[in-house]
């Protein structure tokens, strides 16, 4: 037997279902406190990922969109959320890195 849905109950089941795709979202979010992203890990050096760009000199930062090379740091990259210390890079799937930090994904906030 088949059940046909009136264009109102079907705006209103997607009304529903917008809804809650943000609630759900929420719920599954990962928890930021302790999940730091180490210069040990492999896509952190595949990176030249360092939480302290200015402690290490001798690694290469090339003048991006404008901005000189000396000025690029975690904290004023595109791919960084917030302007804590640490905060969530998507490049590292929002893990935290280093706000004085810097690897070399790194772009202009817009």
């Amino acid at each position: 037997m088949e059940r046909k849905l009136s264009r109102r109950q079907l705006l209103r089941g997607a009304a529903s279902a917008a809804v809650l795709i943000p609630v759900v979202q929420l719920g599954t979010r990962p928890a930021f406190a302790d999940n730091k992203v180490s210069e040990d890990e492999p896509m952190a050096q595949a990176l030249n990922y360092v939480h302290d760009i200015d402690a290490h000199p001798d690694i290469p930062r090339p003048d991006r969109s404008g901005v000189a090379g000396a000025d690029q740091y975690c904290y004023n990259c595109g791919l960084y959320v917030g302007e804590d210390d640490w905060g969530p890079c998507s490049i590292f799937q929002n893990r935290l890195v280093a706000g004085p930090g810097w690897c070399t994904a790194w772009v202009p906030r817009s």
